[in-house]
């Protein structure tokens, strides 16, 4: 017996002057079947703005795409532990999103841990600096983890590891003042992307910026780094988010967290209680959480649109780590020279959390902790889902480098023909076809690849996870993102071809 019931419930709540939502809830069906009913609810939000409406969305109860993966997050009661400075460290003058840094000083010259070596004119950039005192051996060039080559100052270290005289808290005043702080103290989200942090406290709209959201949700297998800031600082998180707060006028800031992190989440609930403007809210264990898309959709159903960034739509989205480090520089006035990482894998007895200064070379960080590289088979930077694959251990460790992953049992992925069974398309977050843009990219069709929106992957690897038949969807999706950036930049306006056809760009 089938029993319909249909009932409109409609809630209004005033957020802000410039901000009104709208929330319908729709009962549409009940069956009763012995002891078992479904229910389907659905909400429909609809944000507008006086003078923005950029958002409209539907939101339901059932799950998001992506998977569920096993987190082995084997470090996460570990104790953050500080390895001594290496003899030599090699600071590349790119370790952000952006232009790269030029040296500000020369082979031969004596540095101080701290001091500015490197910086840009150029706007979304940031500066870098030395992590150790000594000397200045050589400028050179070197290949990173992501197989961009770039300069690096390769700097003798003393191993007294002594300041910069100058170093000072820095005197803020303004907004201005604050967003100019983190810049000098060369800030960039530490949660993997390395977007200089202060571009985004710069935005020019930030009255239309309605939540900060702080990603806590680590959604990575292995990775502990932002849990263990948590459980070791959580008095520097808050401040940091109180500093945002103050100066840029957001009215309130959320932390995200994943429901997989209960003893994180007690800690910032007892905390946050003493904060009006402070809130948590904790999301399903599902991979990819942590992608900044996914996570403001699933936090509040926004939705950030091609060519959007997250504050065009109300949002403000920063790392948990970054946060700390903004807090850390405003009491101190030490930049950001050290780091905290993750080192895991099956070769990793006993995985921990380290403090390493910048530019340590990986191949000290495993002698360090007795790592045998005879065994090792794979050696990545970042998670095992979207982290990198290292060929050389003298790689360094850089601002956006949050683990070091060692693997001595690789499986060895031999791929068949696609077998049409859909479930890339299923579990993709964007929504994307990986299938039909491995088949678009082996015929290079440039055209196709647009249609598709190759270029909203958010390089997840979901794909490559669920494929039965092992095809690297994830590689192939990136490989077509730069064909297409490329056969953009061929086609100039000088050309007569338009970059993009114009139903890509809707």
């Amino acid at each position: 017996m089938i029993f319909f019931l249909d009932f409109y419930f409609c809630l209004f709540r005033l957020m802000s002057p410039d901000n009104r939502k709208f929330v319908f809830v729709k009962t549409v069906l009940i069956f009763p079947c012995g002891s078992c009913i479904m229910i389907k609810v659905r909400f429909i939000f609809c944000r507008t703005r006086r003078k923005q409406e950029c958002v409209g969305w539907m939101f339901s109860f059932r799950t998001m795409r992506g998977v569920r993966l096993l987190h082995k997050k084997r470090s996460r009661l570990s104790e953050t532990i500080d390895m001594p400075s290496p003899d030599l460290v090699v600071i590349p003058m790119r370790q952000h999103i952006g232009a790269p840094c030029e040296p500000l000083v020369s082979a031969g010259d004596y540095v101080y841990a701290g001091q500015k070596i490197g910086d840009s004119s150029a706007f979304v950039s940031a500066p870098v600096h030395a992590s150790v005192s000594g000397t200045v051996q050589k400028i050179d060039e070197i290949l990173l983890a992501s197989g961009e080559k770039t300069k690096c100052l390769v700097i003798a270290s003393d191993g007294k590891n002594q300041l910069d005289p100058s170093i000072a808290p820095p005197v803020i005043r303004s907004s201005g003042d604050f967003a100019k702080a983190v810049r000098d103290a060369g800030i960039v989200g530490l949660g993997g992307a390395g977007f200089p942090t202060h571009v985004k406290l710069a935005y020019p709209n930030m009255e239309i910026v309605q939540t900060l959201y702080i990603n806590l949700a680590e959604c990575e297998p292995y990775i502990t780094t932002d849990n263990r800031e948590v459980f070791e600082n959580v008095d520097g998180i808050l401040d940091g988010i109180e500093m945002i707060l103050k100066y840029t006028g957001i009215p309130k800031a959320v932390i995200v967290v994943e429901r997989n992190k209960p003893l994180g989440t007690k800690i910032l609930a007892l905390r946050c209680s003493e904060y009006e403007n402070i809130h948590i809210k904790v999301l399903g264990s599902k991979y990819p959480k942590g992608a900044e898309k996914v996570l403001v959709y699933e936090a509040d159903g926004i939705i950030i649109g091609r060519g959007k960034l997250p504050a065009d739509c109300g949002a403000l989205v920063m790392n948990v780590s970054t946060v700390a480090a903004i807090a850390e520089y405003v009491k101190t006035g030490i930049p950001l020279i050290s780091r905290r990482i993750t080192l895991d894998g099956d070769l990793i007895a006993e995985p921990k959390n380290i403090r390493v200064a910048l530019g340590t070379p990986i191949s000290a960080l495993l002698e360090r902790y007795d790592v045998d590289t005879n065994r090792l088979r794979m050696l990545l930077t970042g998670g095992a889902m979207m982290g990198t694959c290292v060929i050389h251990t003298d790689t360094p460790i850089v601002k956006t480098t949050n683990a070091v992953l060692c693997f001595g049992n690789v499986y060895d992925r031999d791929n068949t023909p696609c077998i049409k069974c859909g479930r890339c398309i299923r579990s993709c977050p964007i929504k994307l076809s990986p299938a039909l843009i491995e088949k678009a990219y082996d015929r290079r069709d440039a055209s196709e690849l647009l249609r598709l929106n190759v270029d909203l992957c958010i390089n997840c690897g979901c794909c490559s996870y669920v494929c039965p038949a092992k095809r690297d969807l994830s590689h192939k999706n990136q490989l077509a993102k730069a064909f297409v950036k490329g056969a953009q930049s061929a086609a100039s306006p000088a050309s007569g071809e338009p970059k993009t056809p114009a139903a890509a760009r809707t």
